[in-house]
């Protein structure tokens, strides 16, 4: 059975902006503690405002992973797919793997020319997903 932490950022709760990046301090109450050391976050809701005409095609994250974007040195944590307006779909949801319960969480908004911006407001939703702490430290041991 997998265990859920959702946690919802949004440009007005962000601790602080480094140039394009949003940066979020996260409190270790927000998290429950009976979790494995290791989950896997995916971005599974959006709401974003963009700025003037540009629009997001992808969104970056410090959050460690195997899937470090060619050449830019950042995780993908979701591609976006713009139907109208300000209305966004998630692709394929992309479930990368994590160390649990991170402290600082870091977004950045990029256009189809790998440009980043800031949307004017944005709301998203990460979930957290933690297997069994037992079953999880079991196969993480038997890896080496």
């Amino acid at each position: 059975m997998e265990i859920y932490d959702y946690i919802v950022l949004s440009s007005t709760t962000k601790n602080q902006l480094q140039g394009d990046t949003f940066e979020f301090l996260v409190p270790p109450t927000y998290y429950n503690e009976q979790r494995s050391p290791v989950c896997r976050v995916e971005v599974v809701q959006i709401h974003l405002t963009k700025h003037s005409s540009k629009k997001a095609a992808y969104i970056t994250t410090n959050l460690t992973a195997n899937n470090i974007f060619y050449n830019k040195g950042k995780t993908v944590l979701c591609l976006l797919n713009n139907n109208e307006g300000n209305s966004y779909q998630i692709g394929e949801p992309l479930a990368i793997s994590t160390s649990a319960r991170p402290s600082k969480i870091d977004i950045t908004f990029h256009e189809p020319d790998d440009s980043s911006f800031q949307p004017d407001n944005f709301k998203l939703v990460l979930k957290f997903s933690y297997g069994n702490p037992k079953d999880t430290s079991l196969k993480i041991q038997y890896q080496n």
